[in-house]
């Protein structure tokens, strides 16, 4: 049976810079306190003792009258201690001295749409932005004073003293801390820690810094009915709420390695990381070798190199760079295959694997390799929330992780972590889908008018990110077209290589003929005649055939048989909404487009178009392959997950 997806079980064991630390996830009884009648308003005002001062903070923002409605919140409320802290910080006596846009944005800061117990949470972002669209940090540690006893934090420093109390409308949160997220940009904030200096010196120096300023598009917009009213779109025979994007956001993310990391590997000062870089980059672009060491603003310079392939264009908390939570649970069979997602970089030509393995090594990892315990490379594990000391990673246009190893895109990446099936999920293909939080929503789809590295050719179809409560596609993301739709798109970059191309699909009644494309994006060539994604896996054209239970050599005879005509069954490591496997099912298919000799120094596009006139057409974008000769043409056969 589907769980709700909306309970997230909390995850345990996690190991802290030094020592072990746990969060619970079976918080007991007393922890719970359940008021019936009560509001979150009421809740406050019954308890003016400790909450009178943010009371008086809601009543001037006009939000205390929500809090006395129906509907779904998380209220973290902080005491009159903490609120007095904040008030002596900033030089005021009073909450009626703060300024009104300060008082509104400390109101909007504790309040988010959604009621989220600590249950409900896993180490890194809360998944529903606060009412100042800002995402907060969840993490906890071990009080080591009390017993060990588990604490629980938002954004690092504000402390739950008291949790989960349920509300009519909602739940509330006792903090011992005013939030105050940082106003800082990217650049700025790394700058304000003292950990990671030396990156901060290569950041700058190499003018990287500059490329992390940006934050809104102001020449976007979006009419308010379309953001707030939103649509209804049914797709695959679902109906469900879309919101379009209000605001277009630019954000990034960066993993640093602290100045104490650099030191294990005598790297002392930018000269030793600089002769560092070199020892990597010179090795792996030999023609640049010597070239542009004397202008570290080249993108072809050594610590350039360096310090980009440290750069996403991509707004990513801990727990956002692979599936997570009770979808992980309930839909990966992570005994198959890890949980793995691809990125481009901001270093020109390269991407980066994330996994998140379970068993004994669990945990979030760059440019990995294996399966669980059994890492053939080990690769740079990202350290999550709970495991970093009491530092705010969260700027206004972007977030920073530490890393345990240095991070390179060297050899071993290139030849062997690489040299897999680089499967890459739709929400990748733009770095547009989680900058704006459509990664993860359950509310409701998210709808966009543009689409960064996207043309919709003159079309106005529909296209939004799936909401994660349909629980139809892989990963839970799915990219819905809808429309007389005709548009196209950037693959990532990966090493040299002869790559199978293939893309993954849902066949049904609903769906369109569909010419593919591929090659640059001024040199686009047909791959084959039109696609009928209304045609089932049955048919003799694709040749697909139900497994037969221990009969590995008919299976793979079948296989081959349906990779001759162009087609290969979906993958075994992953069961639909829980209960199906998607290799099961007849119509879940991946279509080979073509066999390509691929360079990272070019830029490949794919181009989609509905060629029957059919307004109502729909195509889901799941997921896209590209496979290396090595693995669709070894010794061994490719495997199932």
């Amino acid at each position: 049976m589907v769980k709700n997806l909306f309970r997230i079980t909390l995850l345990t064991g996690l190991f802290a810079l030094v020592g072990l630390t746990s969060c619970s996830d079976d918080p007991s009884a007393e922890n719970y306190y359940t008021f019936k009648g009560e509001m979150v308003s009421d809740y406050l005002a019954n308890r003016s003792e400790t909450f009178s001062m943010f009371t008086d903070v809601l009543k001037r923002t006009g939000i205390y009258g929500m809090m006395a409605s129906y509907g779904s919140y998380t209220c973290m409320a902080p005491t009159n201690d903490a609120m007095n802290e904040f008030l002596s910080v900033h030089g005021w006596k009073s909450v009626g001295d703060i300024p009104q846009a300060e008082c509104d944005t400390l109101a909007w800061n504790h309040i988010i749409r959604k009621a989220y117990f600590t249950s409900d949470l896993i180490d890194g972002n809360i998944p529903t932005a606060n009412m100042n669209d800002r995402y907060l940090t969840f993490s906890c540690d071990s009080d080591v004073t009390n017993d060990n006893k588990v604490r629980y934090f938002v954004n690092k420093q504000s402390q739950f003293i008291v949790r989960d109390d349920s509300v009519e409308n909602g739940v509330v949160h006792t903090l011992n801390r005013v939030i105050q997220p940082s106003t800082d940009y990217l650049p700025d904030l790394l700058r304000s820690n003292p950990e990671i200096s030396l990156f901060c010196e290569a950041l700058t120096l190499t003018g990287l810094a500059d490329s992390l300023y940006a934050y809104v598009d102001e020449s976007y917009h979006c009419s308010e009915d379309s953001v707030v009213r939103g649509m209804q779109i049914s797709t695959g025979g679902a109906t469900y709420e879309c919101k379009y994007v209000g605001k277009r956001m630019r954000r990034f993310s960066a993993f640093v390695e602290t100045d104490s990391i650099y030191r294990l590997n005598n790297i002392n000062n930018i000269e030793d990381m600089t002769a560092y870089a070199k020892t990597v980059y010179d090795g792996m672009y030999p023609e640049d070798a010597d070239l542009y060491d004397d202008d570290p603003t080249n993108r072809k310079n050594p610590l350039n190199r360096f310090i980009s392939y440290h750069l996403l264009p991509y707004y990513g908390a801990y727990n956002d760079w692979t599936v997570s939570g009770e979808i992980k649970e309930t839909c990966a069979l992570t005994d198959l295959a890890d949980c793995t997602d691809w990125y481009t970089t901001m270093m020109p030509g390269t991407i980066m694997k994330m996994s998140s393995p379970v068993g004994s090594r669990a945990g979030l990892y760059i440019n990995r390799k294996g399966l669980k315990d059994k890492a053939t490379v080990r690769g740079v594990k990202v350290l999550a929330p709970s495991q970093m000391r009491a530092i705010d990673t969260q700027a206004q246009n972007g977030i920073y992780h530490y890393i345990d190893d240095i991070l390179t895109y060297n050899q071993m990446a290139r030849d062997i972590v690489f040299n897999d099936r680089i499967r890459i999920d739709a929400v990748t293909l733009s770095s547009e889908f989680m900058n704006c939080g459509a990664r993860g929503n359950v509310e409701n789809a998210t709808g966009f008018k543009v689409i960064d590295g996207w043309d919709f050719h003159g079309q106005t179809p529909t296209i939004c990110l799936r909401q994660r409560s349909v629980w139809m596609q892989t990963y839970q993301d799915c990219v819905d077209v809808k429309g007389q739709f005709d548009i196209s798109f950037r693959l990532p970059p990966v090493p040299e290589n002869t790559y199978e191309v293939r893309f993954a699909y849902g066949a049904g009644t609903m769906r369109g003929v569909v010419q593919v494309y591929f090659g640059t994006k001024d040199n686009m060539q047909p791959m084959g005649i039109p696609i009928d994604l209304r045609v089932f896996g049955g048919d003799p054209t694709i040749g697909w055939i139900a497994d037969k239970e221990g009969d590995t050599e008919t299976n793979q005879a079948i296989d081959k048989a349906m990779h001759n005509r162009g087609y290969l069954k979906d993958m075994d490591s992953w069961w639909q909404g829980g209960v199906n496997i998607l290799r099961d099912q007849s119509g879940k298919l991946r279509k080979i487009l073509c066999t390509q000799t691929m360079s990272p120094d070019k830029e490949y596009w794919v181009r989609l178009k509905l060629v029957l006139e059919n307004p109502e057409a729909e195509f889901p974008i799941n997921y896209f392959e590209l496979c290396p000769k090595s693995v669709y043409a070894g010794l061994v056969a490719e495997d199932t997950h």
